[in-house]
C-alpha cells in the first residue's frame, strides 16, 4: 500500500458541525417545499407557514453570510496559490472564513438598525460591496507634498481586519510548514540524487500551462543557480525538492512518491546503501574538472553521434546571458542522459 502526505486535518468537531448543518438545511428545504393537503396533520399547515415566515426573515442573513464567507475563501485561495486545498483545510482558515461571515451579518444588523427601511437588493449591495470595501480601505485625508507617508493624516478603517487576517495567514502558513517539510524529506528519500531532482523540477516547470514565458524563464534561472558547484549539495537538493513541491503542488508530489514506492528497484532499503554511480557527483566532477572546450573534447572521445557532438558544441559557445558553471552543468546533464553515467564514471 502506498503512502501519501496527508493534508492538515480539520478538527473532528468542526467536520461534525459542518455535516450537521448541511443535514439540517436539507431537512429544512424539504419541509418547506413539502405540499400540504387534506391528508396532512392539522398542525402541519400553520407550522409550515410560521417556518416559512421565519425563513424569509433569516434568508437575507444567510445570503449575506455566504457572500462574506466566499470573500474569505477567495482571500485564502489568492494568498496560498500553490496549496489552496491544504490551506482551506486548516483550522485558522475556518476561523478567518467564519469571521468574515459574522462580520457581514453584523454589518447587515447595524445597517437595519441605523438606516431607513430599504429593499434587500440595496442592503445586499451596501453590505456585500460597501462594507467589505470599507474594512479593507485606508483613507488619506491630507498629505504633505513630495512625501510618501510622512506627515499625512489618514484614517485606516481596515487596520483591525488587516491585523487579524495577517495573523490568520501566518498561522495557516505555520500549519502548512509541517506538510511541506514532510514532502521535501520524502522526495529526498526516494529521489536522492541531484540529477533526478533536477530532471523532475525541470519537467515540472516546463509542463506548467499557466506560467507566462517570463515566469517560466525566471523559475528556470533559479533552478540553474542551484546546480552551481559552489552551492552546498544538501542545500541544492532541499531547495530543488521544495521547488518541485511549490511548482507541482501536493498532489503531484504524492504521485511522484507513489511511483517511486511502486517500483521495487527504487524503493529505499532498510540499510540505505549508496548507489554505484551517483549522477550528482558526476555532474560536479564534470563541472569542476573540465572547462567548456574540455567538455567538447570529452564528448567527441565518448561518442560518434553527430547530433550529440553538435549539441555540446553549440552549448559550449560563449553566452554572456548565463555563467560558465550553468553552461557546464547543462552539458553534464545532457551527457549523462545521452552517454550514460556508467560510461562517464569509467572515464572520470
Amino acid at each position: 500500500m502506498t503512502e501519501s502526505i496527508p493534508a492538515t486535518p480539520v478538527s473532528r468537531s468542526t467536520k461534525t458541525l459542518v455535516f450537521l448543518t448541511g443535514v439540517l438545511l436539507f431537512i429544512l428545504v424539504v419541509f418547506l417545499a413539502w405540499p400540504t393537503g387534506p391528508a396532512t396533520p392539522v398542525w402541519m399547515d400553520p407550522f409550515q407557514s410560521s417556518l416559512r415566515q421565519f425563513t424569509a426573515v433569516l434568508a437575507p442573513f444567510l445570503v449575506i453570510g455566504f457572500v462574506g464567507g466566499l470573500i474569505g475563501v477567495a482571500e485564502l485561495v489568492s494568498t496560498f496559490k500553490t496549496y489552496p486545498r491544504e490551506a482551506l483545510l486548516t483550522r485558522w482558515a475556518w476561523v478567518l472564513i467564519f469571521a468574515n461571515v459574522f462580520a457581514a451579518i453584523a454589518a447587515l444588523l447595524i445597517l437595519r438598525a441605523t438606516a431607513p427601511p430599504m429593499s434587500f437588493l440595496m442592503e445586499f449591495l451596501i453590505v456585500a460591496f460597501g462594507f467589505q470595501g470599507i474594512i479593507r480601505t485606508r483613507f488619506v485625508l491630507a498629505k504633505q507634498v513630495g512625501s510618501d507617508k510622512d506627515g499625512e493624516v489618514a484614517i485606516n478603517l481596515g487596520w483591525l481586519y488587516d491585523q487579524f487576517s495577517n495573523l490568520a495567514r501566518r498561522q495557516i502558513d505555520l500549519e502548512l510548514m509541517n506538510n511541506r517539510r514532510t514532502a521535501v524529506t520524502r522526495l529526498l528519500q526516494y529521489y536522492p540524487t541531484l540529477a533526478e531532482l533536477y530532471d523532475i523540477a525541470l519537467y515540472t516547470i516546463t509542463a506548467r500551462e499557466t506560467l507566462t514565458s517570463e515566469e517560466e524563464q525566471e523559475k528556470l534561472d533559479a533552478l540553474e543557480k542551484l546546480i552551481d558547484p559552489k552551492a552546498p549539495e544538501h542545500f541544492a537538493k532541499t531547495s530543488i525538492a521544495l521547488m518541485i513541491l511549490e511548482n507541482g503542488g501536493q498532489s503531484y508530489v504524492n504521485l511522484l512518491l507513489d511511483q517511486a514506492m511502486n517500483q521495487p528497484d527504487t524503493a529505499v532499503p532498510a540499510t540505505a546503501a549508496a548507489p554505484p554511480v551517483r549522477q550528482d557527483t558526476l555532474i560536479r566532477r564534470l563541472v569542476e574538472d573540465y572547462d567548456l572546450e574540455g567538455l567538447v573534447t570529452l564528448t567527441n572521445q565518448l561518442t560518434d553521434d553527430e547530433a550529440t557532438q553538435n549539441y555540446v558544441r553549440e552549448a559550449a559557445k560563449p553566452n554572456p546571458a548565463i555563467s560558465q558553471a550553468e553552461q557546464k552543468a547543462t552539458i553534464a546533464h545532457f551527457l549523462i542522459q545521452q552517454i550514460g553515467a556508467d560510461a562517464l564514471s569509467r572515464v572520470l
